[in-house]
């Protein structure tokens, strides 16, 4: 035996099985169209929105002035990018973590980079401006729990962004601080690795120069640096492997990241400055495969 469904639309007919249904009608009938179909999210009005619930009318006008001033790099850097704090405090967070994470590329550097951290055998690690948390996760999938991970971003966006993204991938025994690159709230020789990625490149020069002492200060055995060369409207272009060198300071690797599209890779510079010159003696003893200065 089979049963069909069937549906009841002569008026008569319902009211002889002392049935009540609605008038149906043509219009009745169409499904309605969701909000994304009509293109919304994507509209002009729902981007305008969402920037001003992120960050009300100051975060509007940073998006604003993004996009209006794409083709004038100058009277960008001088307008949009005259404060860098004020900058990242702003672009920061959510956005910033769907634009980043929209990119396969930069997951395969951050994979790439805690595997080199990973065979200098550091027992405790401060990143300076660890952002949104991405190099954190990679670190610690790395290393495991028993080596210290610190992260440092004067941005309190961003330092949330991180806690929910270091969550949501099951990493625990990461300290999140707020600070400043310029002045770091640690004693000398505190870590025995300090890492930064693309965040040297954005500050002016004087701030730079701070940033890069204090990294050598509380660093005990390395510094390791992910700071691309090339200049644009919020990036300086330094050359931070020549820093090390003008000082005296052995590099045991400065090389372009392999894994970049040959555009990116040919302004990428990763470097290893050995600040120990007991752990110098070990790795030249070692024959460190990275070795590249003596």
């Amino acid at each position: 035996m089979s049963s069909t469904a069937t549906t009841m639309t002569d008026p008569a007919e319902s009211a002889r099985l002392g049935l009540a249904l609605p008038p149906v009608s043509a219009r009745s009938c169409l499904p309605l169209p969701s909000p994304s179909r009509l293109g919304w999210e994507s509209s002009l009005p729902a981007r305008v929105w969402r920037a001003w619930r992120r960050g009300g009318l100051p975060y509007l006008r940073h998006k604003a002035m993004r996009r209006l001033l794409e083709r004038w790099p100058g009277l960008k850097r001088r307008w949009l990018y005259a404060d860098p704090r004020d900058y990242w405090t702003l672009r920061g967070g959510h956005d910033y973590f769907l634009e980043q994470e929209g990119q396969p590329a930069r997951a395969r550097r951050a994979e790439w980079m805690a595997e080199r951290v990973a065979q200098l055998r550091p027992r405790s690690i401060l990143e300076v401006g660890c952002g949104y948390g991405k190099q954190l996760v990679a670190l610690r999938r790395r290393l495991g729990e028993e080596v210290r991970l610190v992260g440092v971003d004067f941005s309190p966006s961003q330092l949330d962004t991180a806690r929910r993204h270091l969550d949501d991938h099951g990493v625990r025994r990461v300290d999140l601080v707020q600070a400043d690159g310029v002045c770091l709230p640690f004693a000398d020789a505190s870590f025995d690795l300090v890492f930064t990625s693309a965040v040297i490149l954005h500050n002016p020069p004087q701030q730079a120069e701070a940033i890069r002492r204090e990294v050598v200060r509380v660093a005990r055995r390395f510094a390791v640096h992910n700071e691309d060369v090339n200049i644009t409207y919020n990036r300086y272009g330094y050359d931070t492997a020549a820093w090390y060198r003008a000082r005296g300071i052995v590099l045991i690797e400065c090389t372009p990241i392999p894994l970049d599209q040959a555009e990116e890779a040919a302004v990428s510079q990763f470097c290893v400055a050995c600040l120990d010159r007991d752990e110098q003696t070990r790795i030249d003893a070692d024959a460190h495969p990275c070795l590249l200065d003596h």
